[in-house]
């Protein structure tokens, strides 16, 4: 059956049929603009000129508190509390979840400041559930609507993804400064033993095969020290990506060195069980047959970040326990010898060299330690029980 066209379809279209004709016709012609028609410099900068000359709008009560927040944060040394604050304050995606729940306002900033200034660990801070549960408090209020839950997983699993690359990003970067100045340390500790090289070569004291090992020696610790600068930069710049600092809030300072391991193994007993209850993909999957395919993958990527954790954790360990007193004991002993002139300085150079790169692998440990406690974290949920939830 054909239904009549109406006059007032028929003239609607006209004009449609008529652009759909010009628009292929534009496109057979291999397209119309060329670069003697695309718009010029001139064009672009007058544009940009006007561009300038329009006022910028005020910034919010939000914005205003974040920024002195964050100022005063950045003139201390950054501490992973710190770090975190700012990112919750600071990172775009956050920040619409704020305007969303209509809390973007300077009250806001004052509690998420005054959670932090509570955190008594700096290495386990929990600012990105702080900075979820204030988003989302609105929210609270109307727990019974029914796409809720929902609602809830997605605001505070971008939390806890930011607040997991914040973490990695400040160990990475902190790490990174400390291993750049041990190795300056072990620069000038080779530049000195290539100098009396020179020196006793010169004086014919000295072997040009002396001479050259080093040589050798300090070029291979000034490449390695290149390298460790590159790393500082880059580990630095990812972390003021993530926080959104550019200009002087950029040249943060980062403190002299990471914190330790703890003193105890890590030991958590029930940990697949207490990631089922708190990871989002699990508790969003838990009415349908899906759930069975996602608990195992959730027990797996359990398994296999809690066993990179204790094997990271001995490792650190041993480094400290075992490593670096050797190395310690080593170089101690060599300053004996050099002291009754039964050794040369040679030996005692690169005896204080092994110290230093024993401490930078020390370091590196620590660094990826804490670097596996935030993937786990990330795995069962966003945050490790305590040892009364784990057992």
């Amino acid at each position: 059956m054909t239904y009549p066209i109406k006059p007032w379809a028929a003239a609607c279209r006209r004009p449609i049929q008529a652009a759909l004709l010009f628009g292929a016709a534009f496109l057979a012609a291999g397209c119309a603009t060329k670069l003697d028609t695309f718009p010029d410099t001139g064009k672009v900068v007058e544009r940009g000129d006007y561009l300038e000359r329009k006022p910028l709008p005020d910034l919010t009560d939000y914005q205003e508190a974040a920024q002195r927040r964050v100022r005063d944060l950045l003139s201390q040394p950054l501490t992973l509390s710190a770090a975190m604050e700012i990112a919750m304050l600071n990172t775009p995606s956050l920040q619409r979840h704020y305007q969303t729940y209509q809390v973007w306002d300077e009250d806001l900033v004052a509690e998420i400041g005054a959670a932090a200034r509570q955190e008594t660990d700096p290495t386990s801070t929990a600012m990105d559930w702080v900075g979820a549960r204030l988003a989302l408090m609105k929210s609270v209020n109307t727990v019974y609507r029914y796409d809720f839950p929902k609602e809830y997983f997605g605001v505070a699993e971008d939390f806890i993804d930011v607040g997991e690359e914040v973490r990695k990003a400040y160990f990475e970067a902190v790490a990174a400064e400390q291993i750049q100045s041990m190795l300056e340390q072990s620069a000038t500790a080779t530049q000195a033993a290539a100098e009396l090289a020179n020196a006793q070569y010169k004086a014919g004291t000295a072997s040009r095969r002396a001479q050259s090992l080093q040589l050798m020696a300090h070029a291979e610790v000034v490449k390695e020290l290149a390298a460790a600068k590159l790393e500082a930069v880059a580990t630095r710049e990812a972390l003021n990506r993530l926080l959104v600092l550019w200009g002087e809030e950029a040249a943060w300072k980062a403190p002299e060195r990471l914190p330790d391991v703890p003193a105890e193994r890590p030991a958590y007993e029930k940990l697949e069980e207490y990631a089922l209850e708190h990871r989002f993909d699990a508790l969003d999957e838990r009415k349908s047959w899906a759930l069975w395919h996602t608990a195992a993958d959730v027990r797996s990527e359990v398994r296999e970040n809690y066993a990179a954790l204790l094997i990271k954790y001995d490792l650190a360990k041993y480094q400290k326990d075992v490593v670096v007193p050797l190395s310690d004991a080593v170089l101690g002993e060599t300053q004996k010898e050099y002291n009754g002139m039964l050794m040369g300085v040679y030996e005692l150079i690169d005896d204080t060299r092994g110290q230093i790169e024993a401490g930078k692998d020390y370091v590196e440990s620590i660094r990826d330690f804490w670097i596996a406690q935030a993937e786990l974290s990330q795995a069962v949920g966003g945050t490790l029980p305590s040892k009364e939830q784990a057992q």
